[in-house]
């Protein structure tokens, strides 16, 4: 079956290619639907969580949501107090020592590491 490609999931797409603050669906929605007043949430929701099973984008759940990233050249690092989701260089070295240690070819990555952020380090 061949994927519809709309003015809708178009708007999605370039709205979350342009942030680097991995919105929530709802958050997403909320932004856009000012400017795109027939957009539904229930679009913004298939269109993200379609395109993260597909592999298209990154699906990162944080707290009681999922969160959304458009990019996958780096990886991630989750508060467990506050929830803020911070963007980190992914080393370079580590998929080539994998792909020699197990005999895999590393199509795609999604790593996730958990701690406190520095303002919730400083907050007991």
């Amino acid at each position: 079956m061949q994927k519809r490609n709309t003015a809708q999931k178009k708007a999605i797409f370039s709205a979350l290619s342009s942030r680097c603050d991995h919105p929530s669906a709802t958050r997403l929605y909320e932004d856009l639907k000012e400017q795109y007043p027939n957009l539904s949430r229930a679009t913004v929701y298939r269109v993200l969580n379609s395109a993260a099973d597909e592999g298209e984008i990154l699906r990162i759940h944080a707290g009681n949501e999922d969160h959304f990233d458009g990019t996958q050249n780096h990886c991630h690092i989750i508060c467990t107090r506050c929830n803020h989701i911070f963007d980190a260089t992914f080393p370079k070295d580590v998929i080539p020592a994998l792909q020699e240690e197990s005999g895999y070819e590393v199509t795609s990555k999604n790593v996730v590491f958990y701690g406190l952020c520095p303002d919730c380090q400083g907050n007991p």
